[in-house]
């Protein structure tokens, strides 16, 4: 089921849009007729899928109608090309030991030319143990003209019964030295591991090494820890990313979104739920996001369904936010807890709050404002985003660098909370005074939508210069997009109250907060003085016009 959320085509496309993977998604076509088959590649396309690995697949058993299970991988490559010419990369298998089905060796070669010159663009090998092996396979291709990159594959043991089953059902030799080295450890698990970490290690190393290959393919078979080490042991895993933008775009692969350079900033903790609300968008904004009319969003209803999936469970979160929350002084100390990443009275660090996607506490730039944070939690402004000032920071800087090294960044302080209307409208008649500062303060339904910036004007939050190219601006404040988030920013706290039962006093505190509270942004348009946001705020505390709830 090609629409089913596991089906190999949906977590691709989430790959690809969640995780900005570019992945190869493997295409079977003997149980299918070509129409079908071509259906399967529509939907890839229209998903931004650009890879596909073109298979066969299992032959039907016996008591089944081999009639219907006609068509080939050469076939479905075929296909392809008529149909969409050069849009989608395409690879092939290739089996240096021969196919077990081939009449021959030499005739499984010749299949494998044949799907060549029918368009793969590059081949992947069935599983090898044997670095001459694949050599031998590899000259012989290149002898009749095969001229495409071809991976070797490569299997991390992961226990002795696994790789003899998976050698049956493959019809794979295994070498008798691989065999002779297993068997004293065989029924050790951990032991069987270590020696096939070992083995795949010393066998891409040798592939490397003599030219033999440039890449390779990992059968993880679904088990990641291995894999993740024989990497890290060849150098192939990258630990630190360089941040190329402020936040996580995900599309670096993306056929689209690629070219997005620009995102409204209220997003920046929930990259995934941007991503999914603007995943039908045609175009993305590139080098400025531009005076439009409201952009069209999706609504959330299956990303909560789908993809916080992943998300704290109930009982996570009852540990985290507190079993009872009574007071609004309850609510403040989770949010102290989570800026501070203090331990709380379950033993539990707050890593994570309502609005945030990531499980991974602050971010690096938060700490250089936790002690403003942490006084705004304290006096009834509840913060759920936030960043400093920045004037000329190098991009290289660790806690609010991004970009191309050799460049700058800036960054106007910007702070987002909730707080009550009664300090809302005090704080609304205290911006005159404060004329440095943009505001807009909204409440759920939107009978309360007040700003001090024109109401279709973005501003530029971050933006950054680098060697050779035009300035960057990756982040902007909009009107329009924040009426938007406003909605989504104020369910966090109906979907916060839903693990406490109806009718319970945490229950009712959460959305009495989510009826009566207002959520505010404000922005300091002069960054290269200290903010004053926090001195605007102390001033609305010392009126002492703050409402307890």
């Amino acid at each position: 089921n090609i629409h089913s959320e596991t089906s190999s085509t949906s977590v691709a496309a989430g790959c690809l849009d969640y995780c900005g993977m570019d992945t190869v998604l493997h295409i079977t076509c003997c149980p299918y007729t070509k129409e079908q088959s071509i259906r399967h590649l529509e939907q890839s396309k229209a998903l931004g899928l650009k890879n596909i690995l073109a298979l066969r697949g299992d032959l039907p058993r016996q008591d089944e109608n081999p009639v219907l299970y006609k068509y080939r991988a050469l076939d479905l490559i075929r296909w392809i090309k008529e149909e969409y010419k050069d849009y989608f990369t395409i690879a092939c298998s290739g089996y240096p030991a021969g196919h077990p089905e081939a009449p021959s060796y030499r005739a499984d070669l010749l299949y494998l030319k044949a799907k060549v010159d029918a368009g793969a663009d590059f081949i992947i090998s069935q599983i090898i143990f044997d670095g001459q092996v694949f050599e031998k396979f590899l000259r012989d291709c290149r002898e009749i003209g095969i001229t495409v990159p071809i991976i070797p594959g490569i299997l991390p043991i992961q226990s002795y019964e696994s790789i003899r089953r998976i050698a049956e059902l493959s019809q794979l030799i295994i070498p008798d030295s691989i065999l002779a080295s297993l068997e004293p450890i065989k029924n050790d698990d951990d032991a069987v591991r270590n020696f096939g970490i070992r083995y795949a290690v010393d066998l891409c190393q040798t592939l490397f090494t003599n030219g033999s290959a440039t890449s390779i393919h990992l059968f993880t078979l679904n088990r990641e820890a291995s894999s993740r080490e024989i990497l890290q042991q060849l150098g192939l895993w990258s630990r630190s990313p360089v941040r190329a933008l402020p936040w996580r775009s995900f599309g670096e692969n993306h056929p689209v979104r690629c070219k997005e350079d620009v995102r409204p900033i209220f997003w920046s903790l929930r990259p995934k739920s941007y991503v999914f609300r603007t995943r039908e968008w045609d175009e993305f904004p590139n080098g400025r996001w531009g005076n439009s009319s409201s952009p069209a969003f999706n609504d959330l209803k299956d990303y909560y369904l789908f993809y916080l999936k992943g998300q704290p469970t109930k009982v996570e979160q009852l540990r985290m936010y507190g079993e009872r929350l009574e007071t609004l002084a309850d609510v403040q100390k989770v949010f102290i807890n989570f800026i501070a990443q203090n331990i709380n009275e379950n033993g539990v660090k707050v890593n994570q709050l309502p609005w945030n996607e990531q499980y991974d506490g602050i971010r690096a730039e938060t700490s250089l404002i936790k002690d403003q944070l942490l006084w705004c939690n304290s006096n009834g402004f509840l913060t759920i985003n936030s960043q400093p000032s920045v004037n000329g920071a190098p991009s290289t800087d660790p806690f609010v660098g991004w970009g191309k090294p050799g460049g700058y960044c800036y960054q106007k302080a910007y702070l987002e909370f909730f707080t009550s209307q009664a300090n809302a409208e005090v704080l609304w008649n205290l911006l005159p005074s404060y004329s440095r500062l943009n505001c807009h303060i909204v409440n759920h339904d939107a009978t309360i939508d007040w700003t001090n910036t024109e109401t279709t004007m973005p501003i530029a939050v971050t933006w950054g210069v680098f060697p050779g190219s035009e300035i960057a601006q990756p982040t902007v404040v909009d009107p329009l997009s924040f009426r938007v988030w406003k909605d989504e920013a104020f369910d966090a706290w109906l979907n916060w109250s839903s693990i406490y039962a109806e009718g319970t006093s945490s229950r009712c505190l959460l959305e009495k907060i989510y009826n009566e509270y207002c959520l505010v942004t404000l922005v300091d348009n002069d960054y290269p003085k200290s903010t004053i946001i926090f001195d605007c705020l102390a001033q609305l505390v010392s009126k002492n016009f703050g409402e307890i709830l």
